[in-house]
């Protein structure tokens, strides 16, 4: 039983140790950026992941003057690293050629004015350090004075060492860039950061379902209705609920199926070679849609729930930051014996907007 205070002792402090040197590390990553006037942020998302990550880790080893920093998991690839700015232009084109670049941000600014300010630390330090050495040669110092100057005369020794190196850093990063890249699998990150967007956005959406095989007497030719379709994120997720009617009607068989009550779920998916939805007008996408209806007849008998799944086609004619326009073709699979009556081509035109 003691062992275990211990055990949790020695835990803690590993997982300290660990924390403030990653601490260490990230702030010392965040000051090397600073002595570079170029600096630049890569996130790039591909398919191929083996031979992209293969094609950056040449393109690194050939054309970094400095690796700081280089991880690999079984899906991505992170690096931070210098190199002459006349190969960025080269790296832009390799990784649009890899996959879809989700970020591509370049930032410079002049380090003229951090250098002066730099210089002017050196000269303070400078000659404050001049002015401790003068106090030590004081004789008449006892053994604590001496010893407080001492310890003054290193910090300062120290402190002066950091800011030539600092200036001697800016200097010899001229014409140079500092990089941070990160590649990751799509298939394994879809949304390229795992983060989920959500929104509020309702709308309306009109159907038309024409089915395969009708049977006299039990379902019309084709159904079509009106229908609430909920987006919640910017994936796009939603849900869909509403009723088709018969086109042509029939009110003396029974057994017709006069109404359908559809509620679904939802997801449509970009190509990543087609905009990936990011375009205003005309982005292409495939869907799936999973639920069930309330199937009633006329004798208004054995009104039962259907399970359904829906595959298709859509394309997205206008898209902004509030509203959308959208139009689909899918086909409509019943999950029950009487799939053969009621399967069928479901075309769907919806509109929503920002609430």
């Amino acid at each position: 039983m003691r062992l275990l205070p211990d055990t949790l002792l020695s835990r803690w402090t590993a997982t300290l140790f660990l924390s403030v040197f990653g601490l260490a590390a990230q702030a010392q990553s965040a000051d090397d950026q600073e002595l570079f006037e170029t600096q630049k942020r890569l996130t790039v998302g591909v398919t191929k992941f083996a031979e992209a990550r293969t094609s950056l880790k040449v393109f690194i080893s050939q054309t970094a003057v400095r690796v700081q920093k280089q991880e690999e998991t079984p899906d991505q690839l992170t690096a931070e690293f210098a190199l002459p700015t006349r190969y960025l232009a080269r790296l832009d084109s390799l990784t649009a050629t890899l996959g879809y670049v989700l970020e591509n941000n370049l930032n410079a600014h002049n380090l003229t004015s951090r250098l002066q300010e730099l210089q002017a630390e050196e000269q303070t330090e400078a000659a404050d350090l001049d002015r401790l050495e003068q106090e030590l040669r004081n004789t008449r110092l006892d053994a604590a004075e001496r010893q407080k100057l001492h310890d003054a005369v290193e910090r300062h020794e120290s402190s002066l060492r950091r800011l030539r190196q600092r200036q001697q850093s800016i200097t010899s990063h001229q014409g140079q860039a500092y990089v941070s890249l990160r590649l990751y699998d799509e298939v394994t990150f879809p949304t390229g950061n795992r983060k989920i967007s959500f929104v509020n956005m309702p709308g309306v959406e009109y159907s038309y379902l024409r089915l395969d095989n009708p049977a006299v007497g039990r379902t019309s030719l084709a159904y079509q209705g009106y229908a609430i379709k909920y987006l919640f994120t910017r994936g796009k997720s939603y849900f869909n609920l509403g009723v088709y009617k018969p086109v042509t009607k029939n009110a003396t068989d029974g057994e017709f199926v006069n109404e359908l009550f559809v509620i679904n779920f939802g997801q449509d998916f970009y190509p990543r070679n087609f905009g990936r939805g990011r375009r205003r007008f005309m982005n292409l996408y495939t869907s799936y849609q999973v639920g069930g209806f309330i199937l009633n007849r006329n004798n208004d008998e054995e009104n039962e729930f259907i399970p359904n799944l829906n595959l298709g086609l859509g394309v997205e004619l206008v898209k902004t930051r509030h509203i959308l326009l959208d139009t689909k073709a899918s086909y409509f699979v019943p999950l029950d014996s009487r799939s053969r009556d009621l399967r069928g081509i479901l075309g769907q035109a919806s509109f929503n907007f920002v609430f």
